[in-house]
């Protein structure tokens, strides 16, 4: 059980594929941090509560052997990517986008919310070729931008790690699973919350530029509340697992696997109970590239309707 926990006390991924090639040595006799360890002293080191090691351990049981766990500790991080359709899933029934939407409504006053989506630029090395200058991304570093749609209680709901760190935030929107989910499988009731990057559709709000009299104003105000969620679960995610905030010193498919396990990891940790504190989070101002086409076309209508609503309300 042990080795198993060699894969949280990474601080980065500097080492890690010279790990690989490492022979690791194992005393014959080795103390048991679940033993030995308080709860806290045990968190401390780890990141997790001793129960959610204990069930992480148990998941990855059947697929993953000791040997090859003190071996490669890439293989650890592909068998907890494997776990991704159990931890990381869109709302599928009524029910559970219900429960979602009034949730958002309950604690952000904004109508119909089904999450909030928004992209995160996650460092990677130069990965060479003739692509490599893709992955440079408009601050001048290498990376890869990550899409998240977040629930009300931070859960990561659906994740795209495939896309170089210059890829506009609406082009990975507009080539991901999760656009032709919202356009084909949820009703039109529900929507998703994006900044300003985003162009406006009939599943995606997006605030108003320049707002003009109280609807307007207010339907902001609810706006940058409820989707603020997005960028608080990016903070805690990158307060857990500091690999994801410094740049990976690997290859990149090992990169996108390791993002996508960080990913399962803290959505597990959520369902078992086992909260990160998080960093004081003002509401983000939108740095992001305008689209301009947001506020035209058929699509404005529901966010005109949004508007009527914020304006018969009395916050």
């Amino acid at each position: 059980m042990d080795d198993c926990f060699d894969f949280f006390l990474l601080e980065d991924l500097e080492t890690l594929e010279s790990i690989e090639r490492r022979s690791v040595f194992i005393p014959e006799h080795r103390n048991n941090d679940l033993d030995e360890l308080d709860e806290d002293d045990f968190r401390r080191r780890y990141r997790f509560y001793k129960g959610t090691i204990e069930t992480l351990v148990e998941l990855l049981r059947t697929n993953i052997s000791q040997p090859s766990t003190s071996r490669a500790i890439t293989d650890v991080a592909r068998a907890l990517a494997e776990l991704r359709p159990q931890y990381i899933d869109l709302p599928q029934t009524e029910d559970q986008r219900m429960q979602i939407s009034q949730k958002f409504y309950r604690e952000f006053g904004f109508p119909g919310v089904y999450g909030a989506l928004d992209c995160s630029l996650i460092k990677i090395l130069n990965p060479g070729g003739s692509l490599a200058e893709t992955f440079r991304c408009r601050k001048g570093f290498f990376a890869l931008n990550v899409q998240t749609v977040s629930d009300p209680d931070l859960s990561i709901r659906n994740i795209v790690v495939r896309w170089p760190g210059s890829t506009h935030d609406s082009t990975v929107f507009d080539h991901s699973y999760l656009r032709a989910h919202v356009e084909t499988e949820v009703p039109s009731s529900y929507h998703l919350l994006g900044d300003s990057g985003y162009p406006l559709r009939s599943y995606l709000m997006t605030p108003f530029l320049n707002p003009v009299g109280a609807g307007q104003v207010r339907y902001n105000a609810a706006h940058a509340r409820a989707r603020n969620v997005v960028e608080r679960q990016y903070g805690v995610w990158k307060k857990r697992f500091s690999c994801i905030d410094t740049p990976f010193r690997c290859s990149l498919e090992t990169a996108q696997t390791v993002i996508v396990a960080t990913a399962v990891l803290h959505n597990l940790a959520l369902n078992l109970g086992d909260y990160e504190d998080e960093y004081s989070l003002p509401l983000q101002q939108d740095e992001t590239m305008v689209n301009h086409s947001q506020e035209h076309g058929g699509n404005s209508q529901k966010k005109c309707n949004c508007c009527k609503f914020f304006q018969l309300i009395d916050l």
